[in-house]
């Protein structure tokens, strides 16, 4: 028994003298493979298709039309559904291409995403290259902003006719999948059309005007002077005098008590990278033990040097005045001029902005899969509205082609940051 040991023994040992180091795979000298940014996703644009009962007429804000919607993807059905349809917008509505609402019977789902009854189709009018509302809600995925919207490009068909290329978005709402907050929680937005809602209300100190989605007026939900209305109007009042007080720095007793800072500086960036003018502000309040967030995103008609103002209350560049890419928007306007005063937001947003610069290049390849995606079906959707070469509303840019808008907005936005990058640097 020894013997055979020791022979093993000594087989083992001379194996092991044999082999050279040249057999023995060292870790530290493989060669490493450089990470690989995963391909885009191809983009398709299915056809979604509107018939109206009795062949009617979508042409009104506040009538909703009885609808049969059907997606079609390929020569494929994929969705059937009844429901209403029903303009929406403000100066949108006024566009010859007229955005619309959807509400169903029952929840859908439309490419995967959360079931429900209400989804919104952007016209785009006003954007010829039809990828602002990508690059802005792209963004806010990409920087992690509460509430994202999701978007997919359609063909728009109305009892049979053509009606444009669209983009099929979520419904600002408190809802699971969108909103998704307490029932003690507020949504609610700074409104320039406040007028035409039911129930608002103007802040003591800086008169921002505020309109309700959640309580919902139209539902009873929330009523001038109650008790709901009081809480959220007591609310912004007491984060503007803490954020306008000369303790508004005070991590306790300033703007900080009110608000999540995270929310707001990389609302900050997505906005500020596109240059986008006028926005829709919305803001939640998830329960009333939570702070005030700013989100989701919503409307990028006048970004990505489409239009210019100087200010948040001047109005509308005349034209033909160009955009400004320099310029700096939301460090100086609303609640963000004063907030840019405090060191501690500053470096809050540089840390959101370092974070998210190292994701911009798979953002653009992303963008350039949605363009090539997109490139076939823009040629009919112009068609249709042949627009090329105008000036459109107050938009300040024009071009002959769609090939030549997206490349304004692509490399606009390589501009801007670029122009962010610096500017951050200098405060």
């Amino acid at each position: 028994m020894f013997r055979r040991v020791l022979i093993l023994v000594s087989f083992v040992a001379m194996f092991l003298a044999a082999c050279s180091p040249v057999d023995v795979p060292v870790v530290d000298e493989l060669p490493q493979e450089e990470p690989q940014t995963p391909e885009p996703e191809p983009y398709y644009v299915p056809m979604l298709k509107i018939y109206v009962e009795n062949e009617g007429v979508i042409d009104s804000k506040d009538e909703y039309k009885n609808v049969t919607v059907d997606l079609v993807e390929g020569y494929e059905i994929v969705l059937s559904a009844k429901g209403r349809a029903k303009g929406r917008g403000n100066a949108t509505w006024g566009y010859d291409k007229k955005p619309y609402k959807i509400k169903f019977d029952q929840k859908q789902s439309f490419f995967g995403l959360t079931a429900n009854k209400d989804w919104v189709l952007l016209a785009e009018y006003c954007d010829k290259s039809l990828m602002r509302t990508a690059y802005m809600c792209e963004l806010a995925q990409t920087v992690g902003l509460p509430y994202p919207i999701h978007y997919h490009h359609v063909q728009l068909y109305l009892n049979g006719e053509y009606n444009g290329m669209y983009v099929l978005t979520d419904q600002v709402e408190k809802k699971g999948g969108r909103v998704d907050i307490e029932d003690d929680g507020f949504l609610f937005e700074n409104d320039n059309y406040f007028w035409e809602e039911p129930v608002n209300f103007m802040t003591d100190r800086r008169q921002y005007w505020y309109t309700f989605k959640y309580p919902d007026p139209e539902d009873g939900e929330i009523a001038a002077g109650d008790e709901k209305y009081n809480f959220i109007k007591g609310f912004m009042n007491d984060f503007e005098d803490a954020l306008y007080g000369d303790a508004f720095k005070d991590p306790t007793k300033g703007y900080r008590k009110y608000i999540d800072v995270q929310s707001f500086a990389k609302w900050f960036l997505v906005q500020e990278l596109i240059a986008n003018l006028e926005p829709n502000m919305y803001y939640v309040l998830p329960s009333r033990n939570s702070k005030l967030q700013i989100a989701p995103v919503w409307d990028a008609e006048w970004s990505l040097g489409l239009a210019y103002r100087e200010d948040e209350y001047a109005s509308w560049a005349a034209l033909p005045t160009e955009p400004d890419p320099d310029q700096a928007v939301w460090s100086r306007w609303k609640y963000f001029g004063r907030l840019f005063e405090d060191p501690y937001f500053v470096d809050a947003v540089r840390k959101e902005w370092a974070a998210l610069k190292s994701q911009i290049p798979a953002f653009k390849e992303k963008m350039t899969a949605l363009a090539e995606g997109i490139s076939e079906g823009q040629v009919m959707n112009f068609q249709k509205w042949n627009i090329f070469g105008w000036h459109v509303s107050v938009g300040l840019v024009r071009f002959d082609t769609w090939e030549e808008e997206v490349k304004y907005v692509s490399d606009f936005f390589d501009h801007r940051v670029q122009w962010l990058d610096a500017y951050l640097a200098t405060l």
